[in-house]
C-alpha cells in the first residue's frame, strides 16, 4: 500500500505491507510484521492500494454498511 501524508508544504509518500489505525494515527508495517513509520491523522492524505492489491467488487462498487445491517434484521 502506498499512504501518503503531508507533514509540510509537500505531499510524501511510504510504500508498506500493511498498517493499523489507532486513536491518534496510522502505524505502518513491512512484510515481517515491523512497524516501519508513523503517521498522525493530522497529516495523513489517503491510502492507496499498489496495482494488484485492489479488490474487484461485483457491479465495480464495494457493498454498503447498511446492507449487512438490514440482513441481521430478517
Amino acid at each position: 500500500m502506498k499512504v501518503v501524508f503531508k507533514p509540510g508544504n509537500a505531499y510524501e509518500e511510504i510504500n508498506c505491507f500493511d498498517f493499523r489505525e489507532y486513536e491518534h494515527g496510522v502505524v505502518l508495517h513491512n512484510e515481517e510484521g515491523y512497524n516501519i513509520g508513523y503517521v498522525p491523522h493530522e497529516i495523513l492524505s489517503h491510502i492507496e492500494p499498489h496495482p494488484g492489491e485492489q479488490l474487484e467488487y461485483e457491479g465495480g462498487q464495494p457493498p454498503s454498511p447498511y446492507d449487512e445491517e438490514e440482513d441481521d434484521e430478517e
